[in-house]
């Protein structure tokens, strides 16, 4: 698969008389954030797990809140700050790739065929303290957060204590706080400091002594799109697993292979909706050796930075450097090289590229000094730019790389999910059993010409599993070039209708365990089985043998072109795993409706459990996650 790595090069200021230079500054590209999904990375090491959490708003900054149930308070220094590059690069080496390999082309018979590139990318504690029922832990500056963690009896207690002290968040979470506090859940909450905007807005990192990862998501049900992506990509001993869901894999051939996978997003929902609306893809898990992200450059070092006093020098310096271009990147120089209010109508790009490439005292672009004249008159503090660039880009990525390099394996898991199913808290844990998973996909593609045309009107693909399906080639393909192999996929993207000439999204519905290979179920069982699974703990069996023994025999097949009709079996739920309590007589439709179990006990497997925010304008804030106990109705397919 080809990749672009993350490539800075210095640019050169041409004696030009215009500014028409090839764009090679940090302003070149825009990283727009994606607010209807959401990105979170752990880091298992030893005892403990390091969450990474992208945060994004859009509100007014005094609004501005941010609210995260934990299973244990931080201790000291297990609040830092993060960086956006590391999901830029995740993206980068993870994304799942759909490659074709063209056969017996010739000049008779041919299809359009173009090339495209892989595309991505310590504090001291406070004293304690009771207000109104909510005890407050900790209390610290992390980064460009007022953070603060507090404990209380119940949800009405913590909600106005939060809105007292202007955490906003609205009324109808306090029902979800009530149920963390009555767990003994204390309460990581940010607001931004006075003199930060929601352009300071910085991921977060936190750490705590557990072992499991949570990715708890009920709260996320107030304010969530549709289908809403989730990605984890999870960094440890070996091969992550989804300890409580189920593990489903998609059908290839009803991906859009000749329009660059245009459709990824809707087989996979519709392949997690088959699963019972409670199940995660491994979309690419291998050992970190395989995957070599350099999060950071060993000579990054915020002294050469510290000692600058011209704009232009520092940013020649941070592209010398390689210092990723990200929009993290671009709010910190806007925040340190201002833009005289006379320039607003130029272009970002135009401007900073001028800054960047000016050298002073010597022969350049006229535009270009008075750029640069203009931002010295402003006032540029060189020494607190270096200072900020260390505290969440240097050191966030630097700790990161040494975790990355010392662990063994990566892996990538994604879902999407409604409203009406944010009910259960994923938890996962790790099998060094299975097998490393491919993000890159291939199939072989022969050219079929009709009519006596040398162009291809028809493609016959094989799948890796053998099996040979003929599909037309959009005619907006035929009068330009395909990609070769559809590209890569964009996180989240890919809402075209499914390739149903290729059967159904949903090849294999599984259940993982930490121990032996996966275990296949048919999927008129994916409910019931689902149930059980609400009850799963780390450490132990998630399914009892007596209850496998009763599951019916594999009938589903992946490349049956009609609705699918299947029924959940009566089967006795009361044999589940290892403490599991009965799941009663789940007998929702597979294929149109959900199952009727009872209420799940609370995960107590997992380890860290967060939520979002939400701005005092309703807004939906960063990761919105937290902790639930029902078996959903899954969404209709």
């Amino acid at each position: 698969m080809m990749r672009l790595t993350l490539l800075i090069v210095v640019a050169v200021l041409a004696q030009l008389p215009s500014l028409a230079w090839a764009c090679g500054g940090f302003f070149c590209f825009t990283q727009p954030v994606d607010q209807s999904a959401e990105r979170i990375l752990y880091v298992q090491k030893g005892g403990q797990v390091t969450v990474h959490i992208q945060i994004s708003y859009t509100g007014d900054d005094k609004s501005f809140s941010w609210v995260l149930p934990l299973q244990k308070a931080p201790q000291g220094g297990g609040l830092q700050p993060s960086s956006d590059t590391i999901f830029q690069l995740l993206e980068q080496y993870t994304s799942p790739s759909f490659q074709l390999q063209w056969k017996n082309m010739t000049n008779e018979c041919y299809a359009p065929i173009c090339f495209a590139e892989d595309s991505a990318t310590g504090r001291p504690p406070s004293p304690n303290g009771t207000t109104g029922g909510v005890q407050v832990l900790l209390e610290e500056n992390v980064g460009p957060y007022k953070a603060v963690v507090i404990q209380g009896n119940s949800g009405a207690d913590i909600l106005k204590w939060l809105n007292d002290n202007k955490y906003q968040q609205p009324k109808s979470t306090e029902g979800l706080l009530d149920v963390y506090a009555k767990e003994k859940f204390v309460f990581l909450a940010l607001q931004l400091q006075k003199d930060k905007g929601a352009g300071d807005l910085v991921p977060i990192a936190v750490t705590l002594d557990e072992t499991g990862p949570c990715l708890p998501i009920r709260l996320t049900a107030l304010a969530t799109a549709p289908d809403m992506p989730i990605v984890a990509w999870i960094v440890g001993k070996s091969r992550a697993i989804p300890k409580n869901f189920l593990h489903v894999e998609l059908n290839d051939a009803v991906i859009n292979w000749l329009s660059a996978a245009d459709n990824y997003k809707t087989v996979v929902t519709k392949a997690v909706d088959l699963g019972s609306g409670h199940a995660f893809l491994t979309e690419m898990a291998k050992k970190t050796a395989a995957v070599p992200i350099a999060f950071a450059k060993a000579d990054w070092n915020y002294l050469d930075f510290q000692k600058i006093t011209d704009p232009s020098a520092f940013l020649a310096l941070m592209m010398t450097k390689q210092i990723p271009r990200t929009s993290q990147i671009q709010g910190l120089i806007k925040k340190y090289i201002k833009k005289d209010i006379k320039y607003a109508a130029v272009k970002d790009q135009e401007f900073y590229n001028c800054i960047q490439n000016f050298k002073p005292g010597g022969i350049g672009n006229d535009k270009c000094k008075e750029y640069h004249d203009s931002v010295v008159a402003l006032g540029f503090d060189g020494a607190a730019f270096a200072k900020d660039l260390n505290d969440f880009v240097i050191l966030p990525l630097k700790g990161l790389h040494a975790d990355y390099q010392a662990a063994a394996y990566l892996t990538r898991l994604y879902t999407t999910l409604s409203a009406n199913e944010m009910t259960k808290d994923p938890i996962f844990g790790f099998n060094a059993e299975l097998p490393d998973v491919s993000n890159l996909h291939t199939a072989e593609a022969t050219p079929i010409c009709e009519n006596g045309s040398k162009q291809a009107s028809k493609a016959k693909l094989k799948f890796a599993d053998g099996k040979e399906i003929t599909y037309d080639i959009p005619k907006e393909a035929r009068n330009n070039c395909m990609f070769d192999g559809g590209g890569v996929v964009k996180f989240g993207k890919g809402a075209q209708p499914m390739n149903t000439a290729g059967g159904q999204a949903l090849k294999k519905v599984q259940v993982l365990d930490e121990t032996g290979p996966a275990l296949d179920i048919d999927q008129s069982a994916a409910d019931l089985v689902d149930a059980q699974l609400n009850f799963a703990k780390l450490g132990s069996p998630s399914l009892s043998a007596a209850f496998i023994a009763k599951l019916p025999k594999i009938t589903w097949d992946p490349y049956y072109q009609g609705a699918p009709t299947t029924t959940t079996p009566a089967a006795d739920a009361g044999s589940a795993g290892t403490g599991a309590a009965d799941a009663g007589s789940a007998t929702g439709s597979s294929g149109t409706g959900g199952s009727s179990a009872k209420p799940a006990a609370a995960n107590s497997g997992g380890g860290m459990c967060t939520a979002r925010a939400t701005g005092g304008d309703g807004l939906a804030v960063g990761l919105l996650l937290a902790m639930a106990f029902w078996l959903a109705r899954r969404r209709y397919v």
